[in-house]
């Protein structure tokens, strides 16, 4: 995903360009592309992202102070370290829960025992550390900023405990896609085959112009254009709720990569 897009460079090829020219030009041409290409601190349709600022007890910021965040569920540990503007970004991070400790010279250790984090979704940490040795260590009791404000998507997140605590006839979970604000879902036809899905439509629009992903793939059926079975055409794969840890239902500003339509990630 690139907000920025693209810039194109240009090759004038005559007919005395040789092939080792061409690769040569080639390389270099794509060595400036990704040269010009800004980094993205970003999260995709089955991952999240963390970031935040870290300052000391006086309020200014602290440059080059390492972060490092662990996945309570699987152990995983991923670390960054501040810029110049005390700024720590995580991107591309698995959905669940993560423990953050903070160190810096000069500074006492802090530990935050728990953040959630959210497919498509980049929270904001900040912290502020006190002044003391790093063998000393301030467990935090913080929560992560609750309003979206990294990007101005509209949608609802569903949660594992939803998934399976709703009552699914067919243990179906696009059965509760339509609590979402603005889905409406069409009436389920008992002589489809299947088990049960239901074309929506969000915000007015069609139910052939949604997105459906699943792990990060679609897997909308190209040729009827919807979720549900339609004449010879199968409805998307419903997998078993249990296996479902959440999944998110974008319904407006959601980002290019999702193609330019509503996507239930």
């Amino acid at each position: 995903m690139f907000k920025g897009g693209f810039k194109t460079w240009g090759v004038v090829m005559t007919k005395h360009f040789t092939a080792s020219n061409f690769a040569c030009t080639f390389f270099v041409c794509l060595a400036v592309l990704f040269l010009c290409i800004s980094p993205i601190w970003a999260q995709s349709g089955t991952t999240g992202g963390l970031t935040g600022t870290v300052t000391d007890p006086s309020g200014g910021v602290i440059v080059g102070a390492t972060v490092a965040a662990t996945n309570v569920g699987t152990g995983q540990e991923r670390s960054v370290t501040t810029d110049s503007s005390g700024v720590y970004k995580f991107s591309l991070l698995q959905a669940g829960n993560y423990s953050l400790r903070f160190t810096a010279s000069g500074f006492k250790t802090a530990e935050v025992p728990s953040v959630t984090v959210n497919i498509t979704e980049t929270p904001v940490l900040n912290q502020k550390l006190e002044v003391g040795a790093q063998s000393e260590q301030v467990t935090v009791e913080s929560s992560a900023e609750t309003v979206q404000t990294q990007n101005a998507t509209v949608g609802a997140l569903v949660g594992a405990k939803e998934v399976t605590d709703l009552p699914l006839s067919s243990r179906n979970y696009t059965q509760i896609i339509d609590l979402s604000p603005g889905v409406v879902a069409n009436v389920s036809s008992a002589a489809a085959v299947g088990n049960g899905t239901q074309d929506i439509n969000v915000n007015g629009m069609g139910s052939d112009q949604n997105n459906y992903m699943m792990d990060g793939a679609t897997v909308t059926n190209y040729g009827s254009g919807g979720g549900a079975q339609s004449g010879n055409f199968p409805g998307i794969g419903i997998p078993n709720p249990d296996s479902i840890q959440e999944f998110k239902i974008q319904t407006s500003q959601y980002d290019a990569e999702y193609d330019g339509t509503p996507a239930p990630a």
